[in-house]
C-alpha cells in the first residue's frame, strides 16, 4: 500500500475554488480513470505556507496504479476542457508538493482488521506533524511511537489517524502523523501537556524523533477526514 499526500499552494484568492474542484469538479473523472476515495481534504490554516490544500490517497497498487490512473486523467479530452475553463484567466495553482508514505508498522490501540476509527464528533482541527528520524534509527523510532509518544498523544487529547513512515518529501527518513483535535485551544494545552513529559524532552525519543514540522488542517464540505482511514492501514 502506497499512500500520496498532495499539497497544493494555490494562488490568492482561489483557494475555495480549488478546494471545490478537487472535492466536487474532479469527482466523476476520478471515478472514470478508477481513482480510490480520497481518504481527506484539508485546507491549511497555518504551516510553512499558505494558501494551501492537502488532500490524501491511498494506492493499493502502488506507483502502477497511480501512474496509470494519472496518465488517464491527463489525457481525458472532457477533464481538459473542464479545467481550462475553470481556470479562467490564470491557473488555480502556483506548485504543488507530493509527498509518499506507507503505513508505518507500529503497535496500534486496536485489532488490524476492526472497523475505522471514527473522528470525534466535535473534531474541528486536523494537524500533520512530521517528525524527522536520524538515520538507521527507523526501528527505534516505531519503539518508541508505540511505548510512548503515541500513547503519550493520546493522554493529552488527540485523536490519531494515520501513522506513516516517509518514503520521499523534506524529512526521510521520517514519520507523518494525521492527528485530530477538538479545538484549537485543546491542542494548545494537550501539547503543552505532552511537551512538558520527561521522555518528550531528553532521552531517547528525543534524540530519535527529530525537529517536527507541524502543519494545522481544516476539513473542507468535500471528502471526510476518516472515510477508509486507519492507522497503519
Amino acid at each position: 500500500m502506497l499512500h500520496e499526500l498532495r499539497l497544493y499552494h494555490a494562488m490568492p484568492g482561489r483557494l475555495d475554488e480549488l478546494a471545490e474542484r478537487i472535492g466536487q469538479v474532479l469527482v466523476p473523472y476520478f471515478a472514470r480513470h478508477g481513482f480510490p476515495p480520497r481518504l481527506g481534504q484539508w485546507t491549511v490554516s497555518a504551516g510553512a505556507s499558505t494558501p494551501m490544500l492537502a488532500w490524501l490517497l491511498a494506492w493499493p497498487g502502488g506507483l502502477d496504479q497511480r501512474t496509470a490512473c494519472f496518465s488517464a486523467l491527463g489525457a481525458d479530452p472532457d477533464w481538459n476542457a473542464v479545467r481550462i475553463a475553470t481556470n479562467g484567466n490564470g491557473e488555480m495553482v502556483r506548485r504543488y508538493d507530493l509527498r509518499f508514505l506507507t503505513p508505518s508498522p507500529v503497535s496500534w490501540d486496536h485489532p488490524p482488521d476492526a472497523p475505522t476509527p471514527p473522528v470525534p464528533v466535535d473534531a474541528s482541527l486536523f494537524e500533520l506533524r512530521v517528525h524527522e528520524v536520524a538515520v538507521g534509527s527507523m526501528p527505534l523510532a516505531h519503539e518508541i511511537l508505540t511505548a510512548t509518544h503515541l500513547p503519550g498523544l493520546r493522554e493529552c487529547g488527540a485523536t490519531v489517524l494515520g501513522v506513516f513512515d516517509n518514503q520521499s518529501g523534506p524529512a526521510t527518513p521520517g514519520i507523518t502523523l494525521l492527528l485530530g483535535w477538538r479545538t484549537y485551544e485543546d491542542r494548545r494545552q494537550g501539547l503543552s501537556r505532552f511537551e512538558s513529559r520527561r521522555d518528550a524532552r531528553s532521552g531517547p525519543e528525543a534524540s530519535v524523533l527529530g525537529p517536527c514540522a507541524s502543519t494545522l488542517l481544516d476539513a473542507t464540505p468535500y471528502g471526510h477526514p476518516n472515510d477508509g482511514l486507519r492507522a497503519g492501514a
